[in-house]
């Protein structure tokens, strides 16, 4: 939701790893962002700068935001638009050199000045001091001169001013903010109605034998009926998870999604959040990964609350490659990432899923699925 506090932008610096600009061979680059505006620094290995070099810059790791070529000091600024993860594509050398980096929004802080402070005591001191010994000097039962009373006001108002006009300075040159984000929750909360996702209700045993009732079967996948890759990621707040831990207690829905930038993406969370109760009656956990960087979770959680389940961070999608839904960019070809919705059963196998360019969102299908796997449905059905 939009937010009507002063924000500064939390200023990321990113520097390319030693191993990263090997790879680039010809050049190497840093990202500085600050304000709303992100800095891109291109050079040559031999530290000149890179001149004319072509820049892409990706919202989300995906969308194109802005193209340019650096200037003659090898540098592009440009302002940014939103929050979120973003990659700099610096097209220019043998190979592509990527630069990942994240945009934040902070409250900011105002300095407060003490460089004022001290005018602004001697002149409250001075008032003080004229008052007292006016006092002293007048006859008793006397009232104070105009003079008296002048000289104190004109104290205290150039002491007022001072700090007030001190105050205004430092506001001024406070860094401007990255403009406010869109209402993702709300985009979101569109987004499902347009696709008629409504929490489900009922009772699951109803929900499970209800004649009639369409389920979308499983796609080929290279892991269909094998062990799942186990895998360890952190959440937003550096807490690690294990898959073969939670296949310990119950079956997993496994979901890789783009990121926070999405709200299509962010849909998918967003129903299962809602029909969570459900997945915990039959005890499955359900876990989301992206490339998302924690510290970017946990901004997105402070604008619109936390989800009952884990969300994990899958640097470079490393993980999301091992479960094929991502392949990453060679050269010039661009990375392919796709969402994918996993249910792996306590056995550690993946018995479903649904892969592709749109987030899934049937959750009637995916508890359908779980019970079949969980053996529950010929519980429920009586065959047992």
């Amino acid at each position: 939701m939009k937010r009507s506090i002063h924000l500064c932008a939390f200023v990321v610096l990113v520097s390319v790893p030693f191993s990263n600009l090997a790879a680039a061979e010809e050049l190497r680059g840093t990202v500085t962002v600050s304000g709303g505006k992100v800095e891109i620094q291109v050079q040559n290995q031999d530290g000149s700068p890179a001149a004319g070099v072509n820049v892409r810059l990706l919202y989300g790791r995906q969308q194109t935001a802005a193209v340019a070529r650096t200037d003659e000091q090898g540098r592009w600024v440009h302002p940014v638009e939103q929050t979120g993860a973003y990659e700099a594509i610096v097209e220019g050398g043998s190979e592509v050199l990527r630069l990942p980096f994240t945009v934040l929004n902070e409250p900011s802080t105002v300095k407060f000045p003490w460089i004022i402070l001290v005018p602004c005591l001697l002149c409250v001191t001075g008032s003080v001091f004229l008052f007292i010994l006016g006092l002293r000097r007048m006859p008793a039962n006397a009232s104070p001169g105009r003079g008296l009373l002048l000289s104190m006001a004109v104290l205290l108002a150039l002491g007022a001013s001072l700090m007030a006009w001190s105050a205004m300075r430092e506001w001024h040159k406070t860094t401007p903010a990255v403009p406010g984000d869109p209402d993702l929750a709300k985009e979101v909360r569109d987004f499902l109605r347009k696709r008629q996702v409504k929490p489900l209700s009922g009772s699951l045993e109803q929900l499970l034998i209800a004649a009639g009732t369409e389920r979308i079967k499983t796609m080929p996948h290279p892991l269909l009926g094998k062990a799942a890759p186990d895998f360890e990621l952190s959440d937003h707040g550096q807490k690690s998870w294990r898959l073969s831990k939670l296949l310990a207690k119950g079956p997993v829905v496994l979901v890789f999604y783009y990121g926070y930038h999405c709200n299509h993406c962010v849909g998918q969370l967003f129903a299962l959040h809602d029909d969570i109760q459900m997945f915990q009656e039959l005890g499955a956990q359900v876990i989301t990964v992206s490339a998302d960087p924690p510290e970017l979770t946990r901004d997105r959680f402070r604008q619109y609350g936390e989800f009952a389940f884990p969300v994990l961070s899958d640097p470079g999608n490393k993980i999301a490659q091992v479960y094929g839904v991502y392949q990453p960019a060679k050269g010039k070809t661009s990375e392919d990432l796709q969402h994918g919705t996993f249910i792996i059963g306590r056995d550690g196998k993946v018995h479903w899923t649904h892969h592709g360019n749109y987030p899934f969102t049937d959750n009637g299908t995916l508890l359908y699925e779980l019970a079949g796997a969980e053996g529950y449905l010929k519980r429920v059905s009586g065959e047992w």
